[in-house]
């Protein structure tokens, strides 16, 4: 795959003198080569002191956009084809950002048949089967923690048909999952990415597998993935899925999952776990993102909240790091390049896309 040359940071900031209760979001975009790494491999190994430096501003935003103080809940950004993102807030209102534009486009789209709850799952893949090859992405986006009997928790944005009048983005409802999703989520592609997707939402109600193209469930074996938020199948990494562990001390990690989809579902072991910061032991992770850079690169940001006094303070860490091919017989191994801390006074980081 081609390197990623910009991670966007979402970032939310209160207040704003814009009224009581309001949010300011704004989207930047930093260079990862640049600001969390190394010119090289030998220099990161050989850089030992695991200092972190401290930053108080993002670089000047590409979007920026209010939620009013009637309408407090967050806004939501979900990665789609391209570079594309859409912007979803709690009713389902959606709009597209064209972040690679060089106006930073945004088009409306229609809204979400059902609102998704805060930070939803979403994947996007490409239909084997388009109604139009130009417009042949799909985004599927789930509620983690659906109601029950809640028919829209879970849907999918596809181009229609031209033919039949209804030209455009539409939003089309599928089945729900039979469980909660809020633990961790992956994509497998089947036989390399030759065969039909399969979507994986994990929690601790167990591993359900998503069909994507008969549009059923499957129950997976083994119990609950140990990864918070999405994994990532990086196939150049002995075609592993690589994402942070949910416990502490919220390592890198990497496993096998495609055991989840075989005839008769296994539990997907363990392949990796390297530590890439060293915490306090009072340090809560509560979210974080990650984004795949190319040639064994990573962009991690994790949002902690940790204990001052009586009160309790946020702050978000964005990491660079690679993991290289190493020893004979060969094993990956996890080399840490630089870290950033950002303090959260006024605002904090939501996500990196």
């Amino acid at each position: 795959m081609k390197a990623r040359q910009l991670v966007n940071v979402v970032m939310r900031r209160y207040g704003m003198g814009m009224g009581m209760g309001s949010s300011h979001y704004s989207l930047s975009r930093i260079k990862p080569e640049e600001q969390l790494f190394f010119p090289s491999t030998k220099e990161a190994q050989a850089s030992s002191t695991g200092e972190m430096e401290t930053i108080s501003r993002m670089p000047a935003p590409s979007l920026s956009l209010v939620r009013s103080a009637v309408l407090v809940e967050r806004l939501d950004f979900l990665p789609f084809y391209e570079r594309k993102i859409l912007c979803v807030d709690a009713q389902g209102r959606t709009v597209l950002y064209d972040a690679d534009a060089d106006a930073g486009l945004l088009h409306p789209l229609p809204s979400l048949r059902g609102p998704k709850g805060p930070n939803p799952i979403s994947f996007s893949i490409l239909d084997r089967k388009p109604l139009d090859p130009r417009r042949a992405d799909v985004l599927y986006v789930m509620d983690r923690c659906p109601r029950r009997y809640d028919y829209y928790s879970f849907e999918a944005l596809m181009y229609s048909d031209p033919s039949n009048g209804r030209k455009g983005w539409r939003w089309h409802r599928l089945p729900p999952p039979p469980a909660s999703a809020n633990g961790c989520h992956a994509l497998i592609d089947k036989d390399g990415g030759g065969g039909d997707p399969i979507l994986v939402v994990s929690s601790a109600d167990g591993t359900h597998c998503f069909h994507t193209f008969t549009n059923t469930w499957f129950e997976a074996g083994g119990g609950r993935l140990p990864f918070a938020g999405r994994a990532h199948r990086v196939p150049e990494l002995d075609n592993l899925w690589f994402g942070i562990a949910s416990d502490w001390p919220y390592d890198l990690c990497a496993m096998d999952l495609y055991p989840l989809c075989g005839l008769r579902p296994e539990a997907p072991r363990l392949a990796y776990s390297w530590g890439d910061l060293s915490l306090p032991d009072d340090w809560e992770m509560m979210d974080c993102s990650m984004v795949y850079l190319g040639g064994g690169r990573f962009c991690v940001a994790k949002i902690f909240e940790f204990c001052l006094g009586d009160d309790r303070k946020g702050m978000g860490v964005i990491s660079g790091l690679e993991v290289v091919r190493q020893g004979e017989p060969s094993k990956l191994v996890m080399v840490k390049h630089k870290s950033k801390l950002y303090k959260f006074t006024r605002g904090e980081i939501q996500c990196i896309l």
